[in-house]
């Protein structure tokens, strides 16, 4: 006599759905906010000069934070776990 154990789900769970919806309404978000800030704007940064539209400039700025924040909790984390 054979045993056969339940098949397991196939489908994503419903926290997975709501976690993509939510990130779907942040990127259409994102793309309205630098459409509609358009405006060129020099940017100075040492020696350097960007001409840049000023919702790609806080974008990038953004992006630059996140990155900066991750690798700061990243690293307290690894310092946390050798303690």
């Amino acid at each position: 006599m054979t045993t056969s154990t339940p098949a397991k789900r196939s489908g994503t769970s419903v926290v997975t759905k709501i976690s993509l919806v939510v990130a779907l309404v942040l990127v259409i978000a994102l793309v309205v906010f630098v459409l509609q800030n358009t405006v060129h704007t020099t940017i100075k940064f040492i020696s350097f000069d960007f001409d840049l539209g000023v919702g790609v400039a806080m974008l990038g700025a953004a992006v630059v934070g996140a990155v900066i924040a991750l690798i700061v909790s990243a690293a307290v984390r690894v310092r946390l776990a050798v303690k």
